[in-house]
């Protein structure tokens, strides 16, 4: 059907141009649209919209939202702890959260119309959440954080087709079950991976482990058994920083490994005399972290070792001279400046060392 009124074309070109092409000083009106019924939901859930998104037509001089000042398109929703539950108050004056909180329902697809989004920060809002549809056109979103909300059952699979985020923060989510062994493998880009605190059981998929940007990995605080998806040619990835695996009911037996290179790190601490439990090791890097302290003499037992290097740390105390440490040369130890030649008599003993940061990241 065609206009019959000129002006009623021109308003009606005016208005469908003005919504692709807004003024410097309004938000794109689909944008707007979708915070209002995030401010339903919110409303919804009895708890209070913040007062400025209230005020004007302009969302991207509301409070927890950030605009690209060129485009007006959001580039950031800072919706951590939106929901706000109800105090109770103890014959005493104090007040305390509601200790049985509801879950309430939230479709992920209400954010599917930020599609300049680089954060979405949800945290902490008692959301019952199944997956991630909604999330999968947002193409530029680097940082997702959802801990402390409740997902259904287990991380969805889908997960694997956020291929732009380096940051997910999915702790404290009350996730069971095991995780997908490919659902990681697609996230190429992620530099953090935050899954602790949750009830994830079954073993490490080794999928995790391979991701070449992931600098922070903290699964701990959950249900997983079993090893440390590790082979006899494992390398650790010069990126990885920080692995978290306490509190959990892992296990197993490193003295198959032949193989270990963990140079190039940030490692600090001593070196764990339980590494003298990888009885057919046969080279071991531990250069180019921080490691300080003594050499352990443990080590002078393992016969197997071919090629040791423990090279610019800050070593101190005797260089071992017994069993294979017998035929290894200087290099190995080079730039340590407090290291020294010794017999055993004169030199310090060396014990038992309180657990390192290294011993715990690397032996749990």
């Amino acid at each position: 059907m065609g206009c019959y009124l000129p002006w009623g074309c021109l308003f009606l070109v005016l208005s469908i141009v003005y919504s692709r092409f807004p003024s410097s000083s309004a938000c794109i009106m689909e944008e707007r649209a979708a915070l209002m019924d995030i401010s339903s939901w919110i409303v919804s859930i009895k708890s209070e919209v913040p007062s400025s998104w209230e005020n004007g037509d302009d969302c991207c001089s509301w409070k927890r939202i950030m605009c690209d000042n060129s485009t007006r398109r959001i580039l950031r929703l800072g919706l951590s702890q939106i929901y706000q539950p109800n105090a109770a108050y103890g014959s005493d004056g104090s007040t305390s959260a509601e200790a049985d909180v509801p879950c309430f329902n939230l479709n992920m697809t209400i954010f599917s119309s930020f599609r300049e989004l680089q954060l979405l920060d949800f945290s902490g809002n008692y959301a019952c959440l199944q997956n991630f549809n909604g999330l999968q056109g947002l193409r530029k979103l680097k940082y997702l954080n959802l801990s402390d909300n409740t997902f259904i059952e287990s991380i969805p699979v889908s997960i694997r087709k956020l291929v732009s985020l380096e940051v997910i923060n999915l702790r404290g989510n009350n996730m069971s079950g095991a995780l997908q062994n490919t659902g990681f493998k697609n996230l190429q880009n992620l530099r953090e991976l935050h899954l602790g605190s949750n009830q994830l059981s079954g073993s490490l998929p080794a999928s995790v482990f391979a991701l070449p940007c992931l600098e922070y990995l903290d699964l701990s605080e959950n249900l997983f058994q079993g090893h440390i998806p590790i082979n006899s040619s494992w390398k650790c990835s010069s990126m990885l920083q920080t692995i978290r695996l306490s509190e959990n009911m892992l296990s197993g037996n490193l003295s198959h490994i032949k193989s270990l290179n963990l140079s190039n790190n940030f490692f600090t601490g001593s070196i764990p005399a339980t590494f003298a439990n990888l009885s057919e090791i046969e080279s071991l890097d531990l250069s180019e972290n921080r490691l300080n302290g003594s050499i352990p003499r443990q080590l002078t037992h393992l016969s197997s070792l071919e090629v040791f290097s423990v090279a610019y740390n800050y070593l101190s105390g005797c260089l071992p001279d017994t069993g294979q440490f017998g035929a290894f040369d200087m290099d190995s130890y080079r730039g340590n400046n407090n290291l020294r030649s010794c017999t055993a008599s004169s030199g310090p003993v060396v014990g038992n060392e309180p657990i390192s940061s290294f011993a715990r990241s690397i032996m749990k």
